[in-house]
């Protein structure tokens, strides 16, 4: 993995009106990953997951919001 990498997360909802989060720059299949890396993308996931919960959801508030999550590996 690379140790400048990020995921860019797009927030948004499902057709149901919960929370959504499309997650690009994942590690591929077979990535390896040192224990910090893996602690670093765990992390990330963490924040993602906190950060689309955190967004209003309902039938006005459909906007999509792009958000950078650095990957900060020891």
């Amino acid at each position: 993995m690379n140790p400048t990498a990020s995921l860019e997360a797009t927030l948004c909802q499902t057709f149901r009106r919960e929370p959504l989060a499309v997650v690009d720059g994942l590690p591929g299949a077979g990535a390896e990953l040192t224990p910090a890396q893996a602690r670093a993308l765990a992390a990330a996931l963490l924040k993602i997951a906190a950060d689309a919960e955190a967004r209003p959801m309902g039938p006005k508030t459909y906007m999509r919001k792009r958000c950078e999550y650095p990957l900060n590996s020891a």
